[in-house]
């Protein structure tokens, strides 16, 4: 019997075919080669837990699947129950069932592949999910995806109140809302990228190094439209000025390294708002973080969704905050998409 089972929708399988879909044994896993190092990693954390709490006597087993083949044959219609009976009775024996797939901060209504492609949207993923989970049952989700609990608002800072109206704008809140009304479900889902220490625990990104990781990608986006006027300008202010670009760049590194520098006069003004288009964007936005909140942690970032009597709770399982581990979000009547 299954006590992990992992369901990868994050690579394409190239042996999968019609028909009733194969499950893999866990430790076998780092052999198959259609696997990506993300799902793979998350496989071998459940592995490890699997094997520390087995005994001589007692076995605990991983299961995995690849799924990017099956999600599109039920998108198409062409999935049958019968093709999935594996799956489905491993998930009804199963501890925890884990959903792997990829996800990014600023979209909450499509999970990806590990091409990049978008794969499926949170009701897609919810479709099948109900096909793989047989009813009378109650379920341990964890959601394996990166932002999956994070909200529309992708710069709010989710250590700590989040707003209702955050709460279900996620890709995780709008999966679990989909499936919980018709199938016991309990689930936990991350704030922020999720990877691996290697052997036993997820780790999440700071809210820090979201912030960060944001305002990189938007500076990048900038970069894109306006470098070529801000360098034509950065060259006439050179020009009328007289500065050798040099000395310009000199100016450019003291912003770089303190960001909190006020600019005085005409040409240090101007290099504080060229900063994003010069060699030393990537110093100058990470100095504007603490250093010692950058990077990636365990015990963080996880949500958890339950609902139960007609009663939904979602809960910040460690908040780092001043609100504390297990501080409930909400608790309440089930909330509307």
């Amino acid at each position: 019997m299954a006590y992990y089972v992992m369901l990868n929708f994050e690579d394409s399988d190239p042996t999968a075919g019609p028909g009733l879909v194969q499950g893999i044994k866990g430790k076998n896993v780092a052999g198959i080669g259609a696997i990506g190092g993300a799902a793979a990693g998350t496989t071998n954390v459940y592995v490890n837990r699997a094997l520390a709490r087995s005994t001589f006597l007692k076995k605990k087993q991983v299961v995995y699947y690849p799924c990017q083949e099956i999600l599109q044959r039920d998108k198409a219609n062409t999935l049958s129950n019968t093709d999935v009976d594996n799956i489905r009775n491993d998930c009804k024996s199963a501890k925890t069932i884990a959903f792997i797939i990829h996800g990014t901060p600023t979209d909450t209504e499509q999970g990806f592949s590990t091409t990049g492609g978008a794969l499926c949207t949170w009701k897609e993923l919810g479709h099948l999910a109900l096909l793989l989970l047989p009813a009378g049952k109650n379920y341990n989700i964890a959601l394996i995806m990166c932002y999956a609990a994070r909200s529309q608002q992708a710069d709010l800072d989710h250590n700590g109140q989040i707003p209702v109206n955050e709460l279900t704008s996620s890709f995780a809140y709008k999966f679990f809302r989909s499936i919980c009304t018709y199938r016991s479900v309990s689930m936990t889902a991350r704030t922020g990228a999720v990877s691996n220490d290697g052997t036993l625990n997820h780790m999440v990104e700071t809210e820090e190094q979201v912030s960060l990781n944001l305002q990189k990608k938007q500076a990048q986006q900038l970069r894109g439209l306006n470098k070529a006027d801000m360098d034509r300008q950065k060259d006439a202010l050179l020009r009328r000025t007289g500065m050798q670009a040099q000395a310009f760049g000199v100016v450019l590194q003291n912003f770089a390294s303190n960001p909190n520098r006020v600019p005085v006069g005409e040409v240090e003004v101007f290099a504080k708002q060229y900063m994003i288009y010069s060699p030393f964007m990537n110093q100058f936005i990470t100095n504007q973080f603490d250093q010692t909140k950058i990077g990636n942690k365990s015990k963080y970032g996880k949500l958890m969704y339950t609902y139960r009597g007609g009663v939904l709770e979602i809960i910040s399982r460690y908040d780092t905050g001043t609100h504390g581990a297990n501080y409930s979000l909400y608790r309440g009547r089930l909330l509307s998409i």
